[in-house]
């Protein structure tokens, strides 16, 4: 293990030899401990279970001082407004009052200092050129997604051009923008493989238009060049061009080695399914299993937002699979994750679905876990809200919604528990009553179960009561613990790797920009 080299964005205290690196593990994970109460709190139980008094530290809350309000209307905006902003700059720039009680600032501290940085740019990678991605290859990417595979297509080619590798493997490749990239632009194999064949079709369609309109390119560049260098037709024929071939697959260390074996012309027809437009075009381009073998042996497997335990699955295949030498995983949807210890609902006994949190022996012995509140917290990124102010301040008066509602249904006995309400449009937050009907019907509850005259009661007595205030300041204190619980997730895929000794290099990254892609940290590991 001595042998490994091993690069993590530690916090300026820590270096990235073995034994800082788990003593940064033991401090970061005693922090998430003491603070579990508040990251495990749930806003809709606000109310029913009386968070404010049984989670935030007395001192804490004396601090704040939300029990007095205005006595006017114009005075309780303005306080709220004044609060708002107030939290938005606690969030994203750990900014807090000097009169406020020793055990607070620390924690504000810990919050920013304990996570993983993210202040990496690309250029610190020493990247070599960035090719120029031709427009018509970017069909369908918005500009976060644009952002994000530019800069992530440029760090693959990196590694595969380090480490000799011609074959890229894209899990959960959905609509195939980085896949195109990395085919079209880079000149690599790339085997795109997705769980959905909706997914699989939309991205063969792309790719369908992005062939048909580049060929044309392609040729014209060839001419060019010939003229060029005075070269004859015959040197063009052995030149390797980018090939990309999608399937519909759900992987696992054995169908995918399967998949690379034994895969073949007859078997990418048949995964091409009811899509609808001329097949042959698209085959004619694509890697067969036998190019995949012949060519070369040593694989690159990718996923950009590797949903949930796509990501411990990719890390497994790395792992397991001799042909893959290098992995580049940059995960999302922490909530879909599986922890040993959760209950058999959330947890089904399937083995592969028991290995998704956590991966390394070091947080397997210390028993530490999240459950599923903790890991939607992990997808908070409060550094965002004064970027996003508008969006920030509406989502506190949703919250406030949310928790005023369960407390009303309890209370009235509609229901029994916690039930998802799910989606709602912008124009059901218009105010409080609005919002009532609108989840009553979600909930399959009789509107007049909750009149407008008494949702309206509880709204403003429950506000005169600096009740929203106390959400507002909840909710701030809770998400600063987001960024603490990736980085636990983040370092547990680094460790589970460090772990391995044949991975020789293993490094995390953040490379994009957190205001354009929220999930910016990207584990690579080579063996």
């Amino acid at each position: 293990m001595s042998t490994q080299k091993i690069f993590l964005p530690l916090p300026h205290n820590y270096t990235n030899d073995k034994d800082s690196i788990f003593n940064y593990a033991v401090t970061l994970m005693n922090f998430c401990k003491k603070y579990s109460k508040i990251a495990d709190a749930h806003i809709v139980d606000f109310f029913t279970k009386n968070i404010w008094e049984e989670v935030i530290p007395k001192e804490w809350s004396n601090a704040f001082n939300v029990e007095y309000m205005s006595e006017n209307e114009n005075g309780i905006i303005e306080e709220e407004k004044k609060l708002m902003n107030k939290m938005i700059r606690l969030a994203s720039f750990r900014e807090y009052e000097e009169d406020w009680p020793e055990s607070l600032k620390q924690f504000i501290r810990n919050t920013k200092e304990l996570a993983l940085a993210r202040e990496i740019s690309i250029n610190d990678l020493q990247m070599e050129c960035e090719e120029p991605i031709d427009k018509r290859i970017l069909q369908g990417m918005n500009e976060k997604k644009l952002h994000e595979v530019k800069i992530l297509s440029r760090l693959i080619a990196k590694l595969t051009k380090e480490n000799e590798i011609r074959t890229i493997i894209d899990l959960g490749a959905g609509q195939g923008y980085l896949s195109r990239v990395l085919a079209y632009t880079y000149d690599l194999c790339v085997l795109a493989i997705d769980a959905s064949n909706i997914q699989t079709c939309g991205a063969q369609k792309y790719q369908f238009r992005t062939e048909k309109s580049l060929g044309l390119l392609r040729k014209l560049k060839q001419e060019v060049k010939r003229e060029e260098n005075n070269m004859k037709n015959d040197e063009y024929i052995g030149k390797k061009e980018g090939k990309l071939t999608h399937v519909t697959q759900y992987v696992s260390s054995k169908t995918l080695t399967n998949l690379i074996s034994e895969w073949n012309m007859k078997k990418v027809v048949d995964e091409l399914g009811d899509c609808e437009f001329d097949k042959v075009d698209i085959i004619d381009e694509s890697c067969s299993a036998k190019q995949l073998k012949r060519e070369d042996n040593n694989l690159l497997v990718c996923g950009l937002h590797s949903c949930g335990v796509l990501s411990s699955t990719m890390l497994d295949l790395f792992i397991n699979v001799e042909e893959i030498k290098c992995v580049v995983n940059v995960g999302c949807c922490y909530h879909l994750l599986y922890e040993n210890e959760i209950s058999e609902q959330e947890n089904p006994k399937d083995e592969e679905k028991c290995s998704s949190f956590p991966l390394s022996k070091f947080f397997k012995e210390k028993n530490f876990y999240m459950g599923l509140t903790i890991r939607h917290l992990a997808c908070q990124v409060p550094s965002r809200w004064s970027n996003q102010q508008e969006s920030s301040i509406k989502a506190f008066e949703h919250h406030f919604y949310r928790a005023l509602l369960q407390y009303i249904l309890i209370k009235k006995e509609l229901i029994k528990g916690t039930q998802r309400i799910g989606k709602l449009h912008h124009r059901d937050f218009t105010s409080f009553s609005t919002y009532c009907n609108a989840a009553l019907k979600k909930l399959s509850i009789p509107l007049n179960s909750i009149s407008q005259m008494e949702s309206e009661k509880y709204y403003n007595e429950f506000k005169q009561k600096g009740f929203i205030h106390k959400i507002i300041i909840f909710w701030t204190l809770r998400a600063m613990l987001g960024p603490c619980f990736e980085s636990i997730i983040l370092l547990d895929k680094c460790l589970y790797l460090f772990e391995n000794n044949f991975v020789k290099e293993i490094n995390c990254y953040s490379v994009f920009n957190e205001l354009k892609s929220p999930r910016n940290m990207v584990v690579v590991g080579i063996k």
